[in-house]
């Protein structure tokens, strides 16, 4: 049986499954929360209220997911899921009038898990204690990619409860959000306000990566480059580990390659291309070269990795490249210099963290897009890599 992290994957192949989820202490969870899954199309949207499978409607309409009680558990036919279904994401949510301020913090564990149809177990998705102060949760994701069948754990939650997580599949406009504190910073946004951040393009169809903290709450997002400029839209996103992924209006000059094959390795040499300081250096992309120098990230995250090229705030969300200029990383963040000085009496130098490649990648097949890769090449020039990645790495404007 394999343990998978926030963000992996594992293919299922075909045939029958059985889904699950179970927390501690089990009385408690099954008294206060409730489970589902909800088939999905490839706009990540549910058709009807008859895609969604739960105690209540304990049968998809043909038949291929059905909910097991009291066992609590869905039996899944892959074979039979209808090819329009792209995706069977499992939630979670606090039942309706279970005591106030329960949250998924107040078990002891939760996870969600997998076998076949004989019983064995295949894989299972202990829900990490920092994920648990939500009311309803995106647990993990089953999704076709390339004819096959795959688990993605993904953990996503919405404290805001079932109402946001039945926005989040189009059953209804979300609610507004509430007056006071912004997540971004803690301060109170203003009726109009303005980020940015770097994306770059994954398909030659516009389809731009990025991370999901320089979009969030965005009411309008633009692509911008010395050479073109264009609107976005919002396709795909996984908070929990911080990626997005957005549309280009029009294609892009561009497509980044990721690498196959090894992954980066400690002391490889990365190259950074973004645009960082919202254009207060410029208006063309900025280029910095360094080494990997960790291969997990704060908190022993083993999903990043650390590395020297000097950054700043607008390179999140910017490809890492490896000396041949294929992607090994999406850069994510920096270590707070002020704070470490604040505690150690010390100044970090260039301490800064990619969400590695495999969970971008990952990322990308769950929301079905097919990207480009090769295998390790020789070493090339920055300057040749920088002249390519112009075409491909944007600048992300968003207003909100």
């Amino acid at each position: 049986m394999q343990e998978l992290q926030p963000g992996q994957n594992r293919p299922l192949g075909g045939g029958r499954v059985v889904v699950g989820v179970a927390g501690e202490p089990r009385e408690d969870f099954a008294a206060r929360t409730q489970i589902g899954a909800v088939l999905l199309g490839n706009d990540g949207r549910v058709r009807d209220i008859a895609d969604l499978v739960s105690a209540d409607q304990p049968r998809s309409r043909d038949g291929s997911v059905m909910f097991a009680d009291p066992a609590g558990e869905f039996q899944i036919h892959l074979d039979a899921v209808p090819a329009e279904v792209a995706r069977i994401a499992l939630v979670l949510t606090v039942k309706p009038g279970a005591l106030p301020g329960t949250t998924f913090g107040v078990f002891a564990t939760i996870r969600a898990w997998v076998t076949d149809a004989a019983g064995k177990s295949l894989l299972v998705f202990p829900l990490p204690p920092t994920s648990r102060g939500e009311t309803a949760m995106i647990l993990a994701e089953l999704y076709r990619h390339q004819g096959q069948w795959k688990f993605r754990a993904v953990g996503q939650g919405f404290a805001a409860g079932l109402a946001a997580l039945a926005a989040h599949f189009g059953l209804h406009p979300p609610e507004p959000p509430a007056a006071g504190p912004s997540a971004r910073g803690g301060a109170e946004r203003a009726s109009e306000t303005a980020f940015s951040g770097t994306g770059f393009c994954v398909h030659p169809d516009g389809y731009v990566l990025t991370n999901h903290h320089v979009i969030e709450g965005a009411r309008e997002i633009l692509a911008r480059s010395p050479r073109q400029r264009c609107a976005l839209e919002p396709v795909f996103s996984d908070p929990t580990n911080d990626l997005a992924l957005l549309r280009a209006a029009a294609p892009l000059a561009g497509v980044a390659t990721f690498r196959d094959g090894p992954p980066a390795r400690l002391g490889e040499a990365v190259i950074v291309v973004g645009y960082p300081l919202g254009g207060l250096l410029g208006s063309g992309p900025q280029v910095t070269t360094g080494n990997v120098s960790s291969l997990i990230g704060p908190g022993d995250d083993t999903r990043a990795l650390q590395f020297t090229a000097p950054t700043q705030s607008g390179n999140s969300g910017g490809p890492l490249l490896d000396g041949d200029g294929a992607v090994v990383g999406v850069v994510s963040s920096k270590l707070n210099v002020v704070r470490v000085h604040e505690m150690t009496g010390d100044i970090p130098q260039n301490v800064n963290f990619a969400i590695k490649a495999a969970l971008a990648r990952g990322f990308l097949e769950a929301a079905g897009v097919d990207y480009r890769s090769r295998l390790p090449r020789a070493a090339r020039a920055a300057a040749d890599i920088a002249a390519e990645a112009r075409d491909f790495v944007v600048k992300i404007e968003c207003r909100g």
